[in-house]
């Protein structure tokens, strides 16, 4: 079963409800006297997965809006078909590459199923890859690196903490169509040249975040827990 983000989402929309519904009443109720255990560890546990699910929603439901558009051929900036004997081949190669000291495996999903097609459609939109039914979200600091006959999307994704992770996508290109490889390098180097202002914008967010949102979010919660007396 392939990774769909739209359900993925929904999924994680259902969990922060729920828990949601689950933290309100055990927060305002009237305490009872005697051990509050149970009640405490229902309270924190059930705000520990409100506030997951819900980071886990705004990040797959990012995704499913770029699944979206690019279903409905918004900001697509290539497609090509791969026939099933070519990609099998092509799947040997990177096999082989995988295991080569130095290189990054191959993060394409290669075991999916054709079904009645005999061929892989694969997308490339300005924030996304559709590879058949795989989905792969893409930011505009890819590196993209473009062969002859195939080319590699490197994703890195930085983490507050800890090593970034890496997403490394090499997929083949199309007999005749090759050319499209350089188009979709070209146009992604537009969408960070200068006066793209990218890098700025993601720090100005990522600073809001830290200094007003995390503060703001701590202090209603500790005004809730005093107006119901958690708290002296």
């Amino acid at each position: 079963m392939h990774f769909d983000p739209i359900r993925s989402s929904n999924r994680a929309a259902a969990f922060a409800l729920i828990s949601l519904a689950v933290f309100v009443p055990a927060l305002v109720l009237p305490r009872a006297d005697g051990d509050l255990t149970v009640r405490k560890l229902v309270l924190f546990g059930s705000m520990g997965v409100m506030l997951i699910s819900t980071v886990w929603y705004l990040v797959r439901r990012d995704e499913s809006r770029r699944l979206i558009r690019l279903r409905a051929g918004q900001g697509v900036l290539a497609q090509w078909t791969i026939d099933a004997q070519h990609w099998e081949r092509f799947r040997g190669r990177s096999s082989e590459w995988d295991r080569t000291d130095g290189v990054r495996p191959n993060d394409v999903d290669f075991a999916q199923s054709l079904g009645s097609q005999s061929a892989v459609k694969i997308v490339v939109s300005g924030d996304a890859i559709l590879i058949g039914e795989r989905f792969y979200a893409l930011e505009k600091t890819v590196r993209i690196t473009t062969r002859s006959d195939w080319m590699e999307f490197h994703n890195i994704i930085h983490k507050p903490q800890g090593s970034p992770m890496h997403l490394v996508l090499r997929v083949p290109l199309e007999p005749h169509k090759e050319h499209l490889a350089a188009e979709v390098q070209q146009a992604y180097a537009r969408a960070i040249g200068p006066g793209s202002g990218f890098g700025r914008r993601a720090l100005i967010v990522v600073a809001l975040i830290c200094l007003a949102g995390v503060p703001a979010v701590t202090a209603m919660i500790y005004w809730i827990a005093k107006v119901t007396g958690w708290v002296g």
